[in-house]
């Protein structure tokens, strides 16, 4: 399903021409063999989306002919995750499986207890991004999700402006069912709905932080009486929100 969907850079964009490099090109070229003629779609960086048609296959490049664009499918809401570290791995399925439910934005956020210290950040944000960028292919989206460098949690409360600001606790907080019937709540502050989604560590946000949170315009949501991972919790809320909210 998705091996006509590859990933070019903008600055391979050359209208009407297009250029595929790297493991894009030998993917098409040596595991698909195109040949010329062959059409399939490119997502750029920013998530704009392209028919093309393959013109010529070099050594080291393919260069296709731009067909149409695709206008970008609209959406009801935007949806942010903030979620506190997590194990690496746990992190890297997090970020593909929420770029598959929607989010436009993913911020790693450094809570006093998350176990995980960020080491070579620099790095650790390409990969993040490139893994949003992939799985944002795979779901063909027409967007590609903006993966942020970490943040203190307190600098990213105090920077947050959304219509609506969730933050999952366990011991309190509403059942999200409850506040899904409220739905997103515009205010005005833009044409498409803002909403942060908060999700703390492994070992849960401390007092203060939940406190924090409040204080800054959070609202506690409860996912019930199950004890569900951090990972599980974030996407649970994210796709009951994404579900309800933007259909």
């Amino acid at each position: 399903m998705t091996s006509t969907h590859f990933l070019v850079k903008q600055k391979n964009l050359r209208f009407p021409y297009a250029f595929l490099e790297g493991g894009e090109h030998y993917h098409l070229s040596r595991v698909l063999r195109a040949r010329p003629g062959k059409r399939v779609w490119l997502i750029d960086e920013k998530g704009s989306r392209f028919l093309a048609e393959v013109r010529e296959l070099e050594r080291e490049k393919t260069k296709l002919f731009i067909l149409e664009r695709e206008e970008e499918k609209g959406t009801k809401i935007r949806i942010s995750l903030a979620q506190a570290v997590i194990k690496s791995k746990k992190m890297d399925f997090l970020i593909q499986k929420a770029t598959e439910l929607g989010i436009a934005c993913f911020i790693p956020i450094l809570a006093s207890r998350s176990i995980v210290k960020l080491r070579e950040e620099e790095k650790k944000v390409a990969r993040w991004q490139r893994i949003a960028s992939e799985a944002a292919k795979q779901a063909r989206r027409t967007s590609v999700p903006l993966v942020l460098r970490s943040q203190p949690f307190l600098s990213f409360l105090q920077s947050v402006q959304a219509e609506r600001k969730l933050f999952l606790v366990e011991a309190r907080g509403r059942l999200l069912r409850e506040i899904i019937t409220e739905g997103p709540m515009s205010q005005g502050l833009s044409d498409l709905p803002a909403v942060t989604i908060l999700v703390g560590p492994e070992g849960g946000w401390t007092d203060a932080e939940e406190k924090q949170a409040i204080d800054h315009g959070f609202e506690p949501m409860s996912l019930g009486n199950q004890v569900l991972r951090s990972e599980t919790a974030a996407l649970a809320a994210l796709s009951l929100i994404a579900h309800f909210w933007n259909v």
